[in-house]
């Protein structure tokens, strides 16, 4: 049974990812910069794009740890990785809404999805310990990143096909074929976001209630905090993963959009990407079992 959970726990890489490849590191800087903010200075959309993403990160600075612990208490991962990806399913099909030069509420509803993506992403990774053993987590949490590199490649693949020919989808042009690229990474998160929540179990919390699961949570915090500042290995992988995961995160969100104000093509742009999905599929699948081989370090 822990073999199809590790299974049905990995699908939501193949979800989410979607929207990591086609919205954030796709088509939304393009849009951003060329629809919505259309006639704006390159500098002013790059301003606002990078704003956007500094303020989705900051509220999962604040959000995740009280909330992580609300969970471990009240056995709640799934539940709130149902309700994050429910923001970012909503407001990324919103985005199908937005007319042109409508910036703000761009910004607005592309804010909510990210934290919705990397919110829900908080409590998946915290449930493959209720999937596989310890031993496997290198292999399982491999296979994860593969099938989100493979599934968000692959929608992104008929969203460039898209985008490039509208015609052949019966669509007037390619901002008309980016909105509708829109909608159809809410419809694949949202559906392949269930093998998880249907398919995927963990213990019940030690509290009751959700208000006896606030306040134990929030007591847990505070201990765990203060365990962390006595061990000097836990503030050096903390900081270490900030400063390499915010790098990570920055060349994701933000390549393309400097691409294009570097005055590269479009198209060109959307290709290597493109590429860059296909070469992460099994380059993920190397690693983690590099992991088992070498150990996680």
């Amino acid at each position: 049974m822990k073999s199809r959970a590790a299974w049905h726990w990995a699908m939501y890489d193949w979800a989410n990812s979607a929207f990591a490849t086609s919205v954030m590191a796709g088509f939304f800087p393009i849009f951003l910069k060329q629809y919505w903010s259309a006639g704006a200075d390159v500098s002013l959309s790059t301003f606002r794009l990078g704003t956007a993403n500094a303020l989705a990160a900051l509220a999962i600075v604040v959000l995740a740890p009280a909330l992580g612990a609300i969970a471990d208490r009240r056995g709640g991962k799934r539940f709130f990785v149902a309700a994050f990806a429910l923001l970012g399913i909503v407001a990324t099909a919103g985005l199908y809404f937005v007319a042109r030069g409508g910036w703000a509420a761009a910004i607005g509803l592309y804010v909510a999805a990210a934290v919705g993506f990397a919110g829900g992403n908080v409590f998946y990774n915290a449930l493959l310990i209720h999937v596989a053993p310890e031993s496997r987590w290198d292999i399982v949490s491999a296979r994860g990143y593969a099938l989100g590199y493979l599934g968000g490649g692959l929608l992104f693949a008929v969203n460039v096909l898209m985008v490039t020919r509208p015609g052949l989808f019966g669509l007037p042009d390619a901002a008309a074929a980016i909105r509708v690229a829109f909608l159809s990474v809410a419809v694949w998160w949202a559906l392949f976001a269930l093998p998880l929540l249907l398919g995927v179990s963990e213990p019940r919390g030690m509290a009751a209630g959700w208000r006896a699961a606030v306040a134990e949570g929030l007591r847990q915090l505070r201990a765990t905090f203060a365990e962390v500042r006595k061990s000097r290995p836990v503030w050096l992988f903390l900081i270490a993963y900030w400063l390499y995961i915010d790098g990570v995160n920055t060349i994701i969100e933000m390549a393309v959009d400097y691409g294009l104000a570097r005055g590269l093509d479009a198209n060109d742009l959307i290709v290597a990407l493109l590429i860059t999905q296909f070469v992460g599929f099994p380059a993920a699948i190397a690693f983690g079992r590099l992991g088992t081989a070498i150990g996680a370090r």
